[in-house]
């Protein structure tokens, strides 16, 4: 079991304040403003004089630059606009608001002092009660014995009451000395000094502790650290205590410079009792554009044994992982074409997958693709360079050039699209796993024909087309035995694969073929709006030859017809879809893969799906989740993700969310497949938002927008 609550993220975000009532009406006061810059302008019902000292009484309305004075009496200083006010007092700038019995005002500068008194600081949308209240002319505000909140007058669901009150709104701060946080009458924490923001910019400080308990670790408390050093650098520090195992480091480092974007995360366990042995993870990521179309991405991790995630994760978005990428990569951009340099490894943490069955290296791979026009014809030029490198296994280095020509002829109603490529590649390799020769060509003509009708019929209400389609594809033989697999697979067989002249991924192998697709599609637009409300798609392929190249011990394929794919997908309102698909085999009169979804997803936030998902001998489950909002500040979230072939539940949660004008609470107890399916897993999360104290939490969100699909986070 794992229990987590969280108060504050280590990124603030924008706070949504719609669901507050309007607030009080201010007061007012019966003067016009002043005309000019620096004026005064006064309203009373009695005003007397006696040099430059005037005492207005009943009603009384002073306005200067922006700032207005209201009270029962008031005697002001001409010669240096100082004003004392007494009775109802209340004094108003663009961003502040004050009320209080008594006070004295500087009208040129802005400067007040004044006692008894509630304040309104509207950017912030918070506001609160004081002793007393000095501002100074730089707008810094001072308070004693003050509290502090962003919800509505008297009703403060959560309070900040301190000693002494700190407004900046130069830096956007406030802090507070001898400060309780009160959440519903409860004591939520103390601290004699405190520091909160008055914006949604980030602040150096402690944000909210987590607490969790898991059955393997034991209690645990982090408490993390945020650390802004500048505009552009900041870090994030969280010791991490775990009762069965030890104190844990965790340390993310974030930095914004000419290169790009940087982060550098780390977590470092020394000596865990339970595993005996450092623990760590660290993880490199950068992405960065510069001048002349040039952009770069790495993304780096490393840990120090299989189990880490299992162990260590405490974050509900890992799951356990067989292997960490190792990615560098620059990208240009620009009118000749698109030139990429990459190289990519894996740490395979499983160190039951032998050294010849793990991910190859590419060290390097250079591709270059490049478009063009070439009298009416269109041209197109892949090239790669590549080097596969793994231990105790066949190594190479592949060189890959494949020019194309397609002559597309398209009008109203119909297209027609032929298309050669000739794939020429080149091996260099070293063997280490396999006996054949270490320098191979291969060089293979590819051409295809793509043609199809589209029939078009306007309706009343709706714009209906039929859409016929023959796609050809012709691939001599050629065997391809010697060349070892680096990184070629199989595509899944889809619609889209219908219309693809490539049967394999990859470069190691380029599969003969003599084939015929023939699909039909049609469509249903909604007239003005060209919304889809209905399609429907049909097709197989026509084999007129054997396909005799394949990936080692596979078969070779003698059909003359493949499986029959069919999709359709409804949406007959804005809010309502379905789809399906399935892949039937007309030999054996039986479907092999179905997909079946149902969703609903309005303005409002509410989602539900019903989803099923068939693969013969793999897989059949069904998937039911919503989002639900019950009222304007209720939300009900769910989810059941349930094996029917192995009768065991994948993932379900259940949860609810409550919204208000000032905080926000979320709960979700989860029930999940842990240990790599061999266990099932149990936690529940807590989140508690004090809105304008602590920003929305990052991680229950991310888990139910991958769960639900169509969830939308309040916090985003």
């Amino acid at each position: 079991m794992i229990v987590l609550i969280a108060l504050a993220p280590p990124v603030a975000r924008a706070t949504d304040w719609g669901l507050c009532p309007a607030p009080p009406p201010l007061p007012t006061v019966d003067v016009p403003a002043p005309g000019t810059a620096g004026a005064t302008a006064a309203a009373a019902d009695k005003a007397t004089s006696q040099g430059d000292e005037s005492t207005l009484e009943g009603h009384v309305g002073i306005r200067r630059d922006g700032r207005t004075l209201g009270a029962d009496r008031v005697r002001l200083d001409r010669a240096t606009n100082h004003a004392e006010a007494r009775g109802h007092v209340f004094l108003r700038s663009d961003d502040f608001a004050v009320t209080g019995t008594r006070g004295d005002v500087e009208m040129g500068s802005g400067a007040f002092s004044i006692d008894d008194s509630h304040y309104r600081h509207l950017p912030s949308h918070g506001q609160g009660r004081a002793a007393h209240i000095d501002r100074n002319a730089a707008g810094v505000s001072r308070m004693d014995d003050a509290t502090f909140s962003t919800c509505p007058p008297e009703h403060e669901d959560w309070q900040l009451d301190a000693s002494k009150v700190r407004l900046d709104p130069n830096t956007r701060q406030g802090t507070a000395r001898n400060a309780t946080l009160w959440f519903h009458g409860v004591p939520l924490l103390y601290s004699p000094w405190f520091r909160f923001p008055l914006g949604d910019e980030r602040m150096s400080g402690f944000l909210t502790p987590s607490f969790g308990s898991t059955s393997s670790s034991g209690a645990e408390i982090a408490i993390p650290w945020y650390w802004n050093a500048a505009p552009n650098f900041d870090a994030t520090l969280t010791p991490r205590w775990i009762e069965r195992r030890g104190t844990q480091l965790q340390s993310q480092w974030r930095w914004l410079n000419p290169l790009g974007y940087w982060e550098l995360d780390n977590e470092y366990l020394p000596h865990d009792r339970l595993a005996g042995r450092d623990r760590w993870l660290t993880r490199v990521k950068q992405h960065g554009r510069f001048g002349d179309g040039w952009h770069t991405r790495i993304d780096a991790a490393s840990a120090s044994d299989p189990n880490y995630f299992d162990d260590l994760g405490n974050s509900i978005a890992l799951t356990s992982q067989t292997h960490l990428q190792r990615l560098a990569q620059a990208d240009w951009y620009g009118g000749a074409g698109h030139f990429q340099a990459r190289l990519e490894s894996y740490q395979t943490l499983d160190q039951s997958i032998p050294p010849q069955s793990r991910p190859y290296q590419r060290a390097p791979q250079l591709t270059f693709t490049t478009n063009g026009e070439l009298g009416g014809l269109d041209t197109g030029l892949t090239s790669e360079l590549v080097r596969f490198d793994r231990s105790a296994s066949d190594t190479a280095t592949r060189l890959r050039v494949v020019p194309s020509v397609s002559w597309p002829i398209e009008a109203p109603g119909w297209f027609l699209r032929p298309r050669l490529a000739i794939d020429h590649t080149s091996y260099e390799i070293q063997r280490e796993a396999s006996t054949g020769p270490t320098s191979i060509s291969r060089t293979l003509p590819i051409t295809s024909l793509d043609a199809g009708l589209v029939f078009d019929r306007q309706g009343e209400n709706y714009r209906e087309t039929l859409e016929p389609r023959l796609f050809y594809v012709y691939v001599p033989r050629k065997n391809q035995d010697d060349i070892p697999v680096f990184d070629t697979g199989t595509f899944d067989f889809t619609f889209a694969q219908l219309f693809r002249e490539r049967r394999f991924t990859g470069g190691d192998r380029i599969g003969d073929t003599h084939r015929l697709t023939l699909a039909l599609t049609g469509r249903a637009l909604e007239r003005g709006t060209g919304r889809e409300v209905l399609n429907g798609s049909v097709g197989a392929i026509r084999y007129f030859s054997n396909r005799t190249v394949t990936l080692p011990g596979q078969p070779v394929e003698t059909g003359r017809h493949s499986d029959l794919i069919a999709q359709v997908g409804v949406s007959p309102t804005a809010a309502w879809s379905a789809n399906a698909a399935t892949q039937w085999d007309p030999k054996r009169d039986r479907a092999d893969r179905q997909d079946f979804r149902l969703g609903y997803d309005d303005s409002a936030g509410n989602v539900a799906n019903l989803g099923y998902r068939y693969r013969r001998g793999q897989q059949r489950q069904v998937d039911v989740s919503g989002a639900w909002q019950v009222s304007s500040n209720w939300q009900l979230l769910a989810r059941a993700n349930y094996s029917l072939r192995s009768r065991e539940n994948i993932e379900s949660l259940l949860g609810f969310e409550y919204n208000s004008c000032c905080w926000r609470f979320r709960t979700v107890a989860r029930q999940y497949l842990a240990d790599n399916g061999t266990k099932q897993g149990h936690a529940l999360y807590f989140e508690l938002v004090l809105k304008g104290l602590a920003p929305v939490g990052e991680d229950t969100g991310s888990l139910l927008k991958r769960a639900i699909l169509g969830y939308r986070d309040p916090s985003d």
